[in-house]
């Protein structure tokens, strides 16, 4: 007697990294700045989408967000002047993947006097987050046919050149990591290469 089991692919996981990234000083035109805009854009056009400042903080439509971020603090969102930007790198069976987590727009006062003020938090996970990484960006100067979406513009690898690693692996980065974050950005720049 033969006993016919389905086939299931392994998913064996070899490699997993998580790391977050800050960016401070959004440039009008830089690909976070940009993103930033679309995000609000797209928000503004839907009636169904909510945000919230914070991990795990209530929830509101963006006009009520602007509202309280008006008349508690005094700003409006296009006063961000940093990002945090969530990352996970995975190596499966399908090879190395690298995916954005999350988003973490911050108001941080000049001079490093006063606290971060949390302004705006994206879940990248969601639907319609994911389909402006894949599906939005920017044109070239040279072809404005041609489009540099969202995901291949904030890539690890891209980020990393303008950025800081504060947190790999859930820590903290302090003073003194230097080598280990040198040695994530390197496997990173590497393995992203690699899978081109």
């Amino acid at each position: 007697m033969v006993l016919a089991l389905p086939f299931q692919e392994a998913s064996a996981q070899r490699w997993l990294q998580t790391s977050q990234l800050f960016v401070n000083e959004l440039e009008s035109n830089s690909p976070p700045r940009v993103l930033l805009d679309t995000l609000t854009q797209v928000l503004k056009r839907s009636d169904s989408l909510k945000v919230s400042r914070k991990p795990d903080g209530e929830e509101y439509e963006i006009s009520e967000l602007r509202d309280q971020l008006i008349n508690g603090p005094g700003i409006g969102l296009t006063s961000a002047n940093g990002i945090f930007i969530d990352y996970r790198f995975e190596i499966r069976n399908r090879g190395f993947e690298e995916s954005i987590e999350s988003f973490r727009f911050i108001y941080r006062p000049t001079g490093g006097t006063g606290e971060d003020i949390e302004m705006l938090y994206v879940d990248a996970s969601e639907t319609w987050v994911k389909n402006i990484l894949r599906n939005k960006g920017t044109t070239l100067t040279t072809n404005q046919a041609a489009l540099k979406t969202f995901s291949d513009q904030l890539s690890f690898a891209r980020m990393a050149k303008s950025g800081q690693v504060v947190e790999i692996a859930g820590e903290t980065v302090r003073e003194g990591f230097e080598t280990e974050k040198r040695q994530l950005v390197q496997k990173i720049q590497r393995l992203t290469y690699e899978s081109m």
